[in-house]
C-alpha cells in the first residue's frame, strides 16, 4: 500500500509540471482573432511568433522579482458556422519558456483571455 501511495504522489507532482491547456468557444462578437492579439497586449504580453492565416500567436511576458517567464500559445481555430452561429474554438497552452507549468499570473492571464474573448 505505501508502494502505491508513493507511486500516486509521483504521478501526480509530475503531472503538475507540464503546461496547462483550456479550450472554450470563441466569442466572434467579441472580435475573434483579432481579440486574441488585443488581450494578449492589454495583459503585457510581447506577441512573439504566431502565424494569423493558420491562426495561433505565441506571446511571452516576464514579471515579478524572480523574473518569471509565461509563455501563451493561442490556437484560434474556426470550424466555420452552423445555422448561421459560429462553432470557432479558442486554445490557450500555459506554460514556462522550457515547457514547465505556468506561474499562478499565467493561469489568471489565460483565464482572463477566455473571459474575454471566449463564451461562458
Amino acid at each position: 500500500m505505501k508502494r502505491f501511495v508513493a507511486l500516486l504522489m509521483t504521478m501526480l507532482a509530475v503531472a503538475a509540471c507540464g503546461p496547462l491547456i483550456m479550450t472554450r468557444p470563441a466569442n466572434v462578437d467579441a472580435g475573434g482573432f483579432d481579440c486574441v492579439s488585443a488581450t494578449l497586449q492589454g495583459l503585457g504580453y510581447t506577441i512573439t511568433g504566431g502565424d494569423r492565416s493558420l491562426g495561433f500567436v505565441t506571446a511571452e511576458r516576464t514579471r515579478g522579482l524572480f523574473r518569471e517567464t509565461d509563455v501563451l500559445v493561442v490556437n484560434y481555430i474556426v470550424a466555420g458556422t452552423v445555422d448561421g452561429e459560429s462553432e470557432d474554438t479558442i486554445q490557450v497552452r500555459a506554460s514556462r519558456p522550457a515547457g514547465g507549468s505556468p506561474s499562478r499570473n499565467g493561469v489568471s492571464d489565460a483565464e482572463s483571455l477566455l473571459d474575454e474573448c471566449g463564451k461562458l
